[in-house]
């Protein structure tokens, strides 16, 4: 590296050091800890969803997909905006009525503690595997760039990122978002400018180049395969916009690490302004990336290379960014950290959340009031887990592949779950239980073992298949054991909670 690369990663560092200590200078209580006072604005809440579930993950996988396939994963783009509905109209006010601090909480009013348990044992299982993959996917970059051992790489940015979480609440995780999306937005913009500066004919020439070699298909030239029904197809118009609902569905509707965003919110209205801005900005930073895999490509042909390798997006990237001014790596460098801290810090703060309010509070007497210290530790063991998990993700596939197989296949059990709760009458907590268990392991199996299906499909798989587990193990309890869920369960349905605020509202 260059010394201008290493004066913007210290720089960055720098102002990453100065905002965590300024704003975590703050009560130690466990509400403002976990839920930053519910007095956050739309604006850091907005920009701290897009960028936590943004990830290095998106930064390899969205530009590696149209460096080596063309534009076939944009199809999913106008999800954010399809998703946008059920969230801001059905999820958000659902959460803001009963004032949660975990959204696994809502699972012990409507079923029981069993399923309450079971619900957040799978979210801390599912954002383990996130958390292991956005370390990973960084730090390949990472040791691809400056040529330093893969695994010395990712012991070393777990350990930052982990003792730096450990510092502070999710106050401080939300402005470093802020700071950290600008970083990485911002960086790829210089990116793109200086790519389109160093290559012939500038960026009419890189877009020339990618229309040349197929980059643009499905839209340019046109292929009609992207309306085929057929499930096996890598990616299809119905497999992205299905399976993006649903894998959207899961992260903005049950993942704690984004609805803990919304509980921060000083009222519900800031946190559905909040949402417009991240579907906004996350479409913004990923057509960024799409002309990042543009430019990644027209460097490739330009380079004279005998062929494009579509499945080694890595390599080609590292060529890439290696041939641009100096500078280049260091903005890389700091928007792969920018993107990594922001995932990790959040997963770390969720499953802290997760594990305090539903399990370690129903241990200790009291209840989890003073437990920063007990906070603290957590993040430690949490951290040291997902490095030490981010070590083997390489054996999983290529990045695309996780994220849609593993990442996106492990939410859907817990929306089923969700979903069951706030809408079905026939779901108990036995029937729950046990379809809640026979879900996950079914969606181990699928995300494991199945291989001819649409990327996109397997958190759909997954979704019907602990739906229907659930449903079917509810429907047995209710004829042959006399389960079924009481009157008292059934008043946390969304029907009966929207008859009741609007009863109050009535009053009023």
């Amino acid at each position: 590296m260059e010394p201008i690369d290493i004066i913007i990663i210290v720089a960055y560092l720098a102002v990453i050091v100065a905002i965590g200590l300024t704003v975590s200078r703050r009560p130690g209580t466990d509400r403002e800890f976990f839920l930053a006072g519910r007095s956050m604005h739309w604006l850091p809440i907005g920009l701290s969803i897009t960028l936590t579930a943004f990830s290095g993950i998106n930064y390899a996988a969205f530009s590696g997909e149209v460096f080596g396939h063309g534009l076939y994963v944009a199809l999913s783009l106008p999800v954010f905006i399809i998703v946008a509905f059920p969230v801001i109209r059905v999820i958000m006010p659902f959460y803001h009525r009963q004032g949660l601090s975990s959204a696994y909480e809502y699972l012990e009013k409507r079923f029981d503690p069993r399923v309450r348990t079971l619900g957040s044992g799978l979210f801390i299982l599912w954002r383990i595997f996130w958390m292991a993959t956005a370390l990973y996917v960084p730090a390949k970059i990472l040791a691809l760039l400056t040529g330093l051992d893969e695994y010395l790489v990712i012991l070393v940015a777990g350990a930052v990122v982990t003792t730096y979480r450990a510092a502070g609440g999710i106050r401080t995780v939300i402005w470093t978002d802020v700071f950290q999306f600008v970083v990485l937005v911002g960086g790829l913009f210089v990116i793109i400018g200086l790519a389109a500066a160093a290559a012939p004919d500038g960026l009419v020439g890189i877009l020339r180049t990618c229309a040349a070699g197929g980059r643009m298909q499905p839209f340019y030239p046109f292929d009609p395969v992207v309306f085929s029904p057929d499930p096996r197809i890598r990616i299809t118009l119905w497999s992205a916009w299905i399976g993006t609902f649903v894998a959207f569905m899961s992260r903005y509707g049950v993942d704690q690490v984004v609805v803990q965003r919304y509980f921060t919110a000083r009222s519900l209205r800031t946190a559905q302004v909040a949402f417009h801005l991240n579907y906004g900005a996350s479409i913004l930073a990923l057509l960024s990336l799409a002309m990042l895999g543009f430019a990644m490509y027209a460097h490739a042909v330009h380079s004279g290379a005998p062929a494009v390798h579509p499945d080694q997006p890595m390599a080609w990237f590292t060529l890439f960014i290696r041939s641009l001014p100096a500078g280049a790596v260091g903005l890389v460098v700091t928007g792969l950290m920018a993107a990594t801290m922001s995932s990790i810090d959040s997963g770390i703060n969720s499953c802290c959340t997760a594990f305090v309010t539903d399990f370690y509070s129903r241990f200790r007497k009291g209840g989890a009031s003073g437990s920063i210290g007990i906070n603290r530790l957590l993040s430690l063991l949490f951290g040291a887990i997902a490095t030490v998990a981010a070590m083997n993700v390489s054996n999983l596939g290529t990045v695309f592949e996780i994220a849609n197989k593993i990442i996106n296949g492990f939410g859907s059990p817990l929306l089923a779950i969700f979903l069951m709760g706030m809408f079905s009458k026939t779901a108990g907590s036995r029937g729950m239980l046990v379809g809640g268990m026979l879900g996950a392991a079914w969606s181990a199996w699928v995300s494991f073992s199945v291989t001819d299906i649409a990327l996109h499909y397997y958190a759909v798989v997954n979704f019907m298949g602990t739906w229907v587990l659930c449903y079917g193990a509810s429907l047995a309890d209710k004829h042959f054991f006399g389960g079924g869920p009481s009157a008292k369960q059934l008043r946390w349905t969304w029907t009966a909670l929207n008859r009741s605020a609007s009863v109050f509202n009535s009053i009023k």
